[in-house]
């Protein structure tokens, strides 16, 4: 038993001096984030200090809440065409797509999404991803926890950016992270209770509000026993560390890594990821500095300061708003005068708004806006094919949301709900098939759109054959055509039939033609007989 708390106290340390490694490189990041926050979110402008409850955020420097604005229209534009909560975005498959060819494996994912979709939608899932959002616009990087949850099944964590630190693999694949954050003592007695250690024991009592600061260690196992099912023998170990102590207060393990971390941009030579407010960070300055400027001329001019006479002018003189400056007596004129103001404020007016501009261009607010600029005149599919245009521009990040962030979250919760037993069972045929995800949220299903305009200029263009050679429409097979547009645009299965009732259909309706035909041949054959009787009959009259 000593031997192995020796070996615990090795690991622990050599965490410890991991995780103060990452974040003393990560200084720099730090105060760059800091300053941007401040800037674009006041509300998380705390990175390397910790927020003391009730302190006012920092505003005093902010003339211009430009950035402030185009920030949370474009998290809500992310979040209404990426993970609206209102409806469905994502489906499940596998891989292997002639698998879903099955009616049962189609009704089977059907019911899964939806069990999924329901447990996101009553967990806290909807606020987590507006603040994930909102850190990732502003600081370039966030990341996602999720538990399992006792009451709601799943739980999500939005993790501040002043305490990740996280190391990739040799992939660019973030595998390792070391999550160092602060916990009342009362908060972590909740959590684990006598094992929360000796330094909240020794708050508990007297000062339970008293933070406490925490390490919370997640990555792979080097040895563990995969046909055991217990927390220690999972892939991924989880190591909760009590940092003043260097005391482990709870180990366990994780199947898949739990933390999805999300880069808005991505250079591959740094784990950390940037944003769309660094890019626009000297415009944000300027627009503050501008807007005081300007501010500070139409208070000139509202107010202006007064000239009085008098012995002689007292230096410097006062430009401010309402201002008094006295001159000698003897001057051209003894007259009160108001001191001239100069400046330009309608140019300098103009001049903001071509920056406030380029700030919401940086945060695509124009294309969130797109439905706005619509005209009356334009038909719903012209509509369609503007927005999805326009979402196109948005494809990189999305593809790194998707990839990095919804991906792991949809797939750990999937994970936690099959454990649980909360999912109906596999059926046989999928057994040992690969599981995917494909996203149909507006954002996503742009980024295939163009799949579609594909395929109907290619109709358009064998239309236009077949009016000259009719053959030309032999060669196209319209039952893949429906399926593959219904897969782009994410059409419930339910909605479509099945390649048996289709066979079924056709089967009846050539029956039905051909009766109608007999019928017709028929009909021809009473008619024809009728005008040769009638024709005999004349002939014999005559």
């Amino acid at each position: 038993m000593v031997f192995k708390e020796i070996i615990m106290a090795g690991i622990i340390e050599k965490i410890i001096r991991r995780s103060k490694q990452i974040n003393d490189d990560n200084a720099n990041w730090r105060n760059y984030q800091e300053e941007l926050n401040s800037y674009v979110i006041p509300r998380k402008a705390w990175v390397n200090t910790m927020k003391q409850t009730g302190a006012r955020l920092k505003f005093n420097f902010l003339f211009d809440s430009t950035a402030i604005r185009a920030l949370k229209i474009m998290a809500a534009g992310f979040h209404s065409n990426l993970t609206n909560p209102s409806t469905k975005w994502f489906n499940l498959r596998t891989r292997n797509l002639g698998v879903m060819d099955d009616r049962a494996v189609q009704v089977w994912f059907k019911e899964v999404e939806d069990i999924i979709f329901a447990t996101l939608s009553s967990s806290n899932f909807d606020t987590t991803m507006q603040e994930f959002y909102l850190s990732v616009g502003s600081a370039g990087t966030s990341a996602i926890l999720t538990q399992r949850d006792p009451i709601e099944k799943v739980r999500f964590k939005e993790i501040p950016v002043g305490q990740l630190a996280f190391s990739e693999d040799a992939n660019g694949r973030v595998n390792t992270m070391y999550r160092t954050f602060p916990m009342t003592a009362e908060q972590a007695y909740d959590k684990w209770g006598e094992k929360a250690g000796a330094a909240v024991k020794e708050l508990y009592e007297d000062k339970p509000g008293e933070k406490v600061t925490f390490l919370h260690y997640v990555g792979p196992r080097d040895k563990y026993n995969p046909g055991k099912i217990d927390n220690l023998n999972m892939p991924y170990m989880s190591l909760w560390i009590e940092i003043s102590k260097k005391e482990r207060i709870a180990e366990s393990g994780y199947m898949d890594f739990p933390y999805a971390v999300g880069r808005f941009y991505k250079d591959s030579t740094d784990p950390m990821g940037y944003s769309p407010s660094m890019d626009v960070l000297a415009d944000i300055k300027l627009v503050n500095a501008q807007t005081k400027t300007m501010l500070r001329a139409s208070m000139k001019q509202a107010d202006p300061a007064l000239i009085l006479p008098d012995r002689g002018f007292i230096l410097p003189l006062n430009a401010n708003p309402g201002a008094t400056n006295y001159r000698k007596e003897g001057t051209s004129s003894d007259d009160i005068s108001e001191m001239p103001s100069g400046g330009a404020i309608p140019i300098t007016m103009e001049v903001i708004q071509m920056v406030q501009g380029n700030i919401e261009k940086a945060f695509f607010v124009p294309l969130f806006q797109a439905l706005s600029n619509v005209t009356k005149q334009m038909t719903i599919p012209e509509i369609q094919r503007r927005i999805s245009e326009n979402m196109v521009l948005l494809g990189p990040t999305v593809g790194r949301f998707t990839q990095d962030v919804l991906d792991p979250i949809v797939l750990r919760t999937f994970g936690i709900l099959l454990e649980d037993g909360a999912l109906p069972e596999v059926p046989e045929a999928i057994q040992d098939e690969e599981l995917d995800i494909v996203y149909i949220s507006p954002l996503a299903k742009a980024q295939r759109e163009t799949e579609v305009y594909t395929i109907e200029s290619f109709l358009g263009d064998v239309a236009a054959i077949a009016q000259y050679k009719p053959a030309a429409l032999d060669i196209v097979n319209e039952d893949k055509i429906v399926k593959i547009i219904a897969r782009v645009r994410g059409i419930n299965p339910e909605l479509l039939n099945s390649d048996e009732n289709v066979e079924e259909i056709r089967k009846a309706r050539a029956e039905a033609e051909a009766i109608q035909m007999q019928m017709a041949r028929m009909k021809d054959g009473v008619e024809i007989a009728k005008t040769v009787s009638e024709a005999e009959s004349n002939m014999k009259e005559e």
